[in-house]
């Protein structure tokens, strides 16, 4: 039952289990995929709906069933996204990590022994205390208890829902170890050796679906807050997930989005030029910057041309040039284009940013007064200054970080473009 590709001509990609068999049936195999969940949700609905009427089951089993079956397709919602971007990953330059990524494609796109394995074991573990206390489903089934359609049904869909807890677990779990993988191995690179940061934030997206995966289990705690046992368990299960997430979502912070010698340059170097474009006027300025291993920050005034060009055109170019004076052929050189976020402002939409940027201004400022301390200091103290150069967050100044969309290295006259 699960749907992972936008175009039904892409339907023979697929590797998983209910996928391959869904693709089977009619009339889901003739559905587009978003189409396809719907139509699992009605038909699967309106099978339980008539087995409630017909066996004369309590009411509440009618709802408590439909948070089930809500569960099943809105957790399929989230394949409709996993395995298109798992396949538009594109492979590191540094071997460890390729052979990281590798790995976990492989797991999770071609190894159907581990989500069976889960699913089965889940399956077994629900069926197994169904039959040791019998009371629990007498409750749900009422008069229908003992009929073997019924029974069919049942077996049907805690299958269903104990194959997505499986794949759920196998998939936060392998993500998890993907994600300490690539973070001890970008430790080896070497030069120009990376993993482009687009494909480092599909990592992260393919991460927050295992967060949804596992926050749509929570519409089963009704059912299991009728036994304490089951209700233990899903709540363990609950936790590893979020567990897991937060380990992976936490080591993928420490994966740097560019390769070595670019960071050297972003680290070291003390100033940059920004470039700005507007009414078709190019605008260049030199300003200090830190790097934080994904994203520049650049200080700027409120009162500043930078500030009001920014506001209308967040389009922006910054170069870190370092040269040997004795030398103009001896040079390094990164140029970062992309997209400039104003932080720190007061307004709704700054006070927004700020809520949700704020560990990473407080980190960026300290960066700022670890590598410009001179500067911070004077600047904190001095109250004559223009209004330009007071350094007065929120008020007189805000910050800028830069979302790369392409990066150009030098080193001496050769330029190379590096993927994004």
């Amino acid at each position: 039952m699960m749907t992972v590709v936008s175009e039904s001509p892409k339907r023979s990609q697929r590797k998983w289990i209910y996928e391959e068999i869904v693709d089977k049936i009619p009339p889901f195999r003739w559905l587009p995929p978003t189409w396809d969940v719907i139509a699992q949700l009605f038909l699967v609905e309106a099978v339980g709906i008539l087995a409630f009427v017909y066996f004369n089951m309590p009411l509440e089993t009618v709802v408590l069933g439909s948070f089930t079956i809500l569960y099943t397709a809105v957790w399929s919602a989230g394949c409709l996204y996993i395995i298109p971007s798992m396949r538009r990953l594109k492979n590191p330059t540094n071997e460890l990590e390729l052979r990281v990524l590798k790995e976990y494609k492989s797991d999770l796109l071609l190894n159907r022994r581990n989500e069976l394995a889960v699913g089965i074991l889940c399956f077994v573990g629900v069926i197994g205390y169904t039959f040791w206390d019998p009371e629990f489903l007498q409750h749900f089934l009422g008069p229908g208890f003992g009929n073997p359609l019924l029974f069919i049904l049942l077996l049907v869909l805690t299958w269903d829902v104990s194959y997505r807890i499986g794949l759920s677990f196998v998939t936060t779990l392998f993500a998890a170890r993907r994600s300490i993988g690539l973070s001890h191995a970008a430790r080896s690179r070497r030069g120009l050796e990376y993993t482009a940061y687009s494909e480092v934030r599909t990592l992260r997206f393919l991460d927050s679906v295992n967060v949804y995966w596992g926050a749509t289990a929570a519409l089963l705690i009704p059912i299991a807050a009728h036994s304490s046992l089951l209700l233990i368990g899903l709540l363990a299960y609950l936790a590893v997930i979020f567990g897991l997430s937060f380990l992976s979502f936490l080591a993928m912070e420490m994966v740097p989005w560019f390769p070595p010698d670019v960071e050297s340059i972003l680290h070291n170097e003390k100033f940059a030029y920004v470039g700005l474009c507007s009414k078709g006027q190019a605008h260049v300025t030199p300003v200090i910057f830190v790097y934080d291993g994904k994203h520049i920050y650049i200080g700027i005034s409120v009162a500043s041309a930078k500030y009001r060009i920014i506001k209308k055109n967040p389009k922006v170019s910054v170069l870190v040039d370092m040269r040997d004076p004795n030398n103009p052929m001896r040079k390094l050189a990164v140029m970062i284009r992309g997209n400039g976020m104003i932080l720190g402002e007061i307004t709704l939409m700054g006070i927004l940013r700020m809520y949700i940027e704020g560990l990473w201004m407080l980190r960026a400022r300290s960066l700022f007064a670890r590598k410009y301390p001179r500067y911070m200091k004077y600047y904190d103290k001095v109250q004559e200054l223009p209004l330009a150069w007071q350094n007065k967050p929120f008020i007189s100044r805000v910050m800028v970080r830069v979302d790369p969309e392409r990066i150009t290295y030098w080193r001496e006259a050769q330029p190379t473009k590096l993927r994004v």
